[in-house]
């Protein structure tokens, strides 16, 4: 058994709990099933000596595991550790940076010449906030460390007409703040999206699971217990609530028939001002409408200054054209300029006052960048007679005009998609995404929903399948040991194999797709070393155990079976500490690297053992085999209890792949279904979200592309 590491000042120590669970499952559901039939000559009927057996193969296990949570409990640790929890709350704030840094460019915020500085004043019937700071979105964060610096725990609300850069205006405000905030600092503004509320027993507990989503590594063994609770309870966290009015019923559970949305806004305010936590402040966004509405019916929001995002002027409008238009396309742009210019814009030219939207103002530049639309027929008001006009023309082309209509042979291999093949995949995600007024966020492990009757159906076959063949072999290698005939052990075998494949080819076929898998898999050559040491007690173990079955020659074999895979379980197999949020692509490899380590823990004891009963090769393979893809691609009910709960089907690449199987055919989706969200996020026309999950970027934006109606669509307009 390693010893825990050292104590560092910002790092506590490891917890060695993991070894003790899974080393315990495997040894008595491997083990003692197989090792004690197949040994039953050597017992010859002898209770005594067989109970032994099984007490030196499980009871040294039960009392280490005993041992570790009596000294854990009676540890007098403070897991408020001021120096720990401040370390923490760094590394976070690195990793929410970093996080939205990447949408901050594709949102064009990182640069100040791209950015758009909206303008602002306080909602209607509210206070105006003190001071003398311009009313703008580049000095908002400036205003919240005032209001702060105050004292007590402000709370602020960003509300805005649609299209208006709300989300945009939050992700600039993060940043900003964590500019400027110093090492050491308790203060970590986190973005969170409330279309995921779902009326939860209170805003803590939401607030926590959300944080423990978007970054897991909060919940490695190097950082201690409940990390993310900490943090949020110790007031480190400004939760920073963008698209309020999002907040959908679909989302409630589990009776969402019995709920509204509108209901559900107005718990989400009632759970925010009942809160004990002492957060260091909150910033929320939403549209004008929901959110006034959610205050009629309900309470208002406890101390908040609500301010309202204004339109765009005409004087701003063409500032930023003169900003950001190249100089050798300034003389197409003229004839805006001059509309924009010499008063009002309303009754100049009312088409114009679509660019008062920043979305729709930073689009329409895109289209005519890539489309052969010249700037003056803006200002065509047969074609455009109003500002709807503008802004359906502009939504409507905005996502076929991100790809080209037949990419070169050398753009194909960079990846780049085919216009009319990405808009049809593309409006299928839409289609069937739709909430109502809103899109449910887009999650790779729950593509399989899409097709669920033929993917679970697929599921329970697979779950059914893997199981009747490891545990039919797994019978027939022991009950033949055990004295019965072949044929018996075969019967007995496939008996207890079905009964095991109906009862997880149930659980395949019922359960929602899992979350992708927490753990990660690391190799360096410290957990290397870890690996090998936590061997070394499993192989001595297994050893004496093989030895007093088999005898000197074979019970080596045995220990090396169950050393090599369990101890690299222990060591390689953690929960990730790195401090980064995750990604799509980031929980895939994360899920299908845990899958070949467990199906490769499967299969070295499995075989191993088999060979040793049996000297059979071919037997022993199968059954490795079997074992080895039952590991990979399914929670049992053992790896349920040894791994911290997780629900018995199918792992999430499995859905991914059931969904592929049954959508790339009908041509729904592309077989690199991945590699089409990152082209689509690349394009903007998808935004990244914490916790690895991707959404269309607007609402109006999904709305067209659930319209789209293939290329003659661009030909008329």
């Amino acid at each position: 058994m390693t010893q825990p590491p050292q104590n560092d000042p910002g790092k506590p120590a490891k917890d060695d709990s993991l070894f003790t669970r899974v080393s315990t499952a495997m040894l008595a559901v491997v083990a003692v099933p197989l090792l004690l039939p197949a040994a039953e000559p050597w017992f010859q009927g002898h209770l005594v000596l067989r109970i032994a057996v099984v007490a030196i193969l499980v009871l040294p296990f039960v009392f280490l595991s005993t041992r570790r949570a009596i000294r854990r409990k009676g540890r007098p640790e403070d897991p408020a550790d001021p120096v720990r929890l401040g370390t923490a709350a760094d590394r976070l704030a690195t990793a929410v940076r970093d996080q939205w840094h990447s949408e901050a460019t594709l949102l064009k915020l990182n640069r100040a010449k791209d950015r758009i500085d909206l303008d602002w004043e306080p909602a209607a019937g509210r206070r105006a906030p003190g001071g003398r700071r311009k009313r703008t979105l580049n000095q908002l964060p400036g205003l919240f460390d005032d209001l702060a610096a105050n004292g007590g725990s402000p709370r602020l609300v960003i509300l805005g007409s649609p299209e208006s850069g709300k989300s945009a205006s939050l992700v600039h405000l993060t940043l900003e703040l964590l500019k400027t905030r110093g090492p050491g600092a308790e203060r970590v503004p986190v973005l969170f999206t409330l279309a995921d509320w779902n009326t939860p027993d209170s805003f803590e507990d939401w607030l926590i699971d959300r944080l423990t989503d978007q970054h897991p590594w909060l919940t490695a063994e190097d950082y201690g217990p409940d990390l993310p609770a900490l943090l949020i309870r110790g007031g480190y966290i400004l939760p920073v609530l963008d698209s309020f009015d999002e907040i959908s019923v679909k989302a409630a559970e589990p009776d969402p028939a019995t709920d509204t949305s509108l209901e559900m806004r107005e718990h989400l305010i009632a759970s925010i001002n009942e809160t004990a936590l002492e957060l260091p402040g909150l910033i929320l966004s939403s549209r004008i409408a929901e959110y006034l509405e959610a205050e009629g019916r309900g309470d208002a929001l406890d101390d908040a200054i609500a301010i309202e995002l204004k339109p765009l002027t005409a004087k701003q409008i063409r500032a930023y054209l003169e900003r950001v238009i190249p100089e050798s396309a300034r003389g197409e742009w003229k004839p805006v300029v001059n509309a924009l210019g010499g008063g009002p814009f309303r009754r100049r030219n009312p088409a114009l006052l679509a660019l008062a939207s920043p979305l729709v103002l930073s689009l329409t530049i895109e289209i005519i960048a890539k489309t052969d639309l010249k700037p003056a027929a803006l200002t065509d008001r047969d074609r455009f007679p109003d500002a709807e006009a503008v802004t359906a023309y502009v939504l409507r082309r905005f996502a076929p005009t991100r790809f080209k209509q037949s990419p070169s042979k050398i753009e194909r291999g960079k990846g780049r998609l085919a216009r009319g093949d990405a808009m049809h995949w593309l409006q299928y995600l839409a289609e069937h995404t739709r909430n109502g007024d809103t899109w449910d966020a887009i999650r790779w492990w729950e593509l399989s929903l899409l097709a669920r009757t033929p993917t679970r159906i697929a599921a329970g076959a697979i779950g059914f399948i893997l199981s009747l063949a490891a545990v039919g072999l797994g019978g027939r290698i022991g009950f033949e040991q055990a004295g019965l005939s072949p044929a018996h052990a075969w019967l007995v075998g496939g008996l207890l194999g079905l009964l095991a494949a109906c009862l997880l080819g149930y659980f395949c076929y019922r359960n929602l797709p899992p979350l992708p898998a927490e753990t990660q898999v690391r190799t360096d050559g410290k957990q290397l070393m870890v690996a090998l040491k936590s061997g070394v007690p499993i192989f001595l173990f297994a050893t004496v155990a093989g030895v007093a079955m088999f005898g000197p020659e074979r019970g080596p074999l045995i220990g090396f079976g169950f050393a090599l895979p369990i101890g690299s379980m222990y060591a390689l197999v953690t929960p990730d500490p790195a401090a980064r949020a995750t990604n799509p692509r980031l929980l895939l490899r994360r899920d299908l690297r845990v899958g070949y380590v467990f199906g490769t823990a499967y299969a070295i004891p499995a075989f191993v053992v088999g060979y040793v009963v049996t000297d059979q090769v071919w037997l022993s393979a199968a059954f490795a085999l079997s074992c080895a893809l039952a590991g990979a691609l399914l929670y049992g009910a053992q790896w349920a209890l040894a791994l911290r709960g997780g629900k018995a089907g199918a792992v999430a690449f499995v859905h991914l792949a059931l969904a592929i199987l049954v959508l790339a055919p009908k041509h729904h989706l592309p077989r690199r279904v991945m590699h089409l969200l990152e082209e689509a996020h690349k394009c903007g026309i998808l935004r990244r979200q914490a916790g690895g999950t991707y959404e269309f970027r607007h609402a109006n934006i999904a709305a067209a592309v659930a319209r789209w109606s293939g290329d003659r669509e661009l030909e008329r307009s």
